[in-house]
């Protein structure tokens, strides 16, 4: 008889066999089949009591040494440790309705931690949360993570509730973390949904595809984060929804739910001449890249300083400004960028023209039967290239035959080329330091690039209307510690993005090691060794807590 292990959906089960020999060949019988040991890990227990009790003695000192589980811990603890600091379950907690079962507020942080450590479906959620230091962190025991409690407390994260925690956690990061909001970036995204049909999806303008219409049923989402990348609230609408339209709800909620009046960074998607007018209304401070041309604006011929005198802004730009009113109106001219478009005009132009040539050759052999059918070949090719202002065809009085020429258009629009307009209301503001304050919102594409590529928020892979809005504020909670943790790097000028922070903590586990005794059994807790990094993560995170971290000498 022997004792024989076998792997079966990422389980490793286990029996007792007999090997026999039957014509020659080997089979095995089995004679008693156990299962998942760590199912019969109390009985294993009582059994190694039971030989303790009647005088049995073990060769070793130790009388068994085994690996009783292996948690991941490192990045658990980290975002843990940021979750006590600014209160999360407590406040989840307080501003929600939830009966019995286990705590809202702590089935959203395990919910938020295992998206920022390895996103899974709502249905794996209880496999991956027993394998980690949660459990033991939240004391929450894994049986009562089940996937219906988790399905059922996406119904209680809905905008009446989780709009007034939003508001109180942003409140206790800045008290927490000791700074004030003096910077609104607001971005939309979009996502999209596999399978059957949701309430809020609707087919609309794609923001991952912008060339293409949306093939898929999505919805469009609004990201709001701070000067230091942290994210303060979010806003959920069916995929219709246009950028220009989303400005004065999200307004309104900084304004009137969280008292914010910093400047509003925005691009030019958002930035219409209408919603210029509301903010200017609502006294609003803001900077924006306008979207308006600057012909359109003729703010070139009320700016009165040459070019050669403009302001350098680096990366081959000058920029001079125009104050009108509350506004001012920055307006800015790449000389990369005015290359870059001519270039591109240019070879747009020339691939169009060869292939109109190709077409006259054709009118020329007899193969084009009507003037109908030569003038939608013109006008297919002409869209194909976007050079319709560009070329212009004129078709012959005799026969099939056409002239092609570039347009005066073409030199009109090289005039312009390479400028952009910025607005703002910070008239103390410089030229450069306009230019240098937007630059700095790509952080909200990078949150937004965030929460697609590594939160799970893309695809949406619930179903119902509440719930999809729960989940998209786990996702958005998620990003925001986080972002927490990437503040809390940059902050202490360690060199080290949030990405490679989680990788080194990833290496951090927990060894659960059963030692058995003079007659006891005991379980031991040792975690993995720290190499330098680890110990400074470990420092910057605030994680060397005697309990938690017990191994941990600072």
């Amino acid at each position: 008889m022997h004792f024989k292990s076998c792997k079966s959906r990422g389980h490793i089960y286990y029996a007792v066999v007999h090997s026999k020999r039957r014509e020659n060949k080997i089979f095995q019988e089995y004679l008693l089949k156990l299962g998942r040991l760590d199912k019969h890990r109390e009985l294993v227990k009582k059994f190694h009591d039971l030989l303790y009790s009647i005088g049995y003695t073990f060769p070793s000192p130790i009388s068994t040494l085994e690996i009783d589980n292996v948690f991941s811990y490192g990045q658990e603890l980290a975002l843990h440790k940021v979750c006590e600091e600014i209160e999360l379950i407590s406040t989840v907690n307080r501003f929600t309705t939830k009966g019995g079962g286990p705590e809202l507020g702590k089935i959203v942080e395990a919910m938020a931690i295992n998206r920022n450590c390895d996103p899974c479906s709502y249905y794996q959620l209880q496999d991956w949360y027993s394998k980690s230091a949660l459990p033991f962190f939240l004391e929450l025991p894994a049986s009562d993570l089940t996937y219906p409690v988790s399905l059922n407390a996406l119904n209680y994260l809905q905008p009446e509730t989780t709009i007034p925690v939003q508001v109180e956690i942003y409140k206790n990061i800045n008290r927490v973390y000791g700074y004030n909001c003096k910077r609104l970036d607001i971005d939309l995204t979009s996502t999209y949904f596999e399978g059957e049909e949701c309430i809020l999806a609707e087919f609309g303008h794609s923001r991952d595809h912008p060339i293409h219409p949306s093939k898929k049923l999505q919805i469009v989402l609004a990201f709001v984060v701070d000067q230091k990348g942290v994210l303060v609230t979010h806003r959920v609408w069916p995929g219709n929804r246009t950028d220009a339209k989303s400005l004065k709800p999200v307004d309104r909620c900084l304004k009137n739910e969280f008292g914010l009046d910093a400047p509003r960074v925005m691009d030019r998607g958002i930035s219409t001449w209408e919603n210029l007018i509301y903010m200017d209304r609502k006294k609003e401070r803001y900077l924006v890249a306008l979207r308006a041309g600057v012909k359109g604006t003729k703010l070139l011929a009320e700016i009165k300083i040459p070019m050669e005198e403009w302001a350098n802004v680096g990366d081959e730009q000058v920029a001079a400004s125009v104050i009108k009113g509350r506004r001012k109106y920055v307006v800015v001219w790449n000389a990369s960028v005015a290359r870059t478009n001519k270039k591109e005009r240019e070879a747009k132009i020339v691939k169009a023209e060869k292939e109109l040539k190709k077409l006259l050759e054709s009118v020329e052999k007899g193969e084009i039967g009507s003037r109908s059918e030569r003038d939608e070949k013109i006008g297919h090719i002409k869209k194909k290239y976007k050079v319709t202002r560009y070329i212009y065809t004129k078709g012959s009085k005799k026969g099939f035959s056409f002239t092609i020429e570039r347009t005066r258009a073409l030199k009109e629009v090289e005039k312009y080329d390479g400028y952009q307009i910025f607005v703002t209301t910070e008239h103390d503001l410089s030229e450069k330091e306009v230019v240098e304050s937007y630059r700095i919102r790509d952080q909200i594409e990078k949150a937004i690039r965030t929460l697609k590529n590594v939160l799970g928020l893309h695809p949406q892979n619930v179903r119902t209307k509440e719930h999809v809005l729960g989940n998209i504020f786990v996702c958005a909670t998620a990003f925001q510690l986080r972002s927490i943790l990437r503040m809390k790097l940059k902050d202490k000028g360690i060199d080290l993005s949030i990405e490679e922070a989680m990788r080194t903590l990833e290496s951090l586990k927990a060894v659960h090691i059963a030692v058995g005794k003079e007659g006891e059994i005991h379980v031991h807790r040792k975690l993995t060794r720290f190499d330098n990094e680890t110990r400074t993560l470990i420092e910057v995170f605030n994680m060397a807590d005697n309990e938690k971290l017990p191994e941990v000498e600072m």
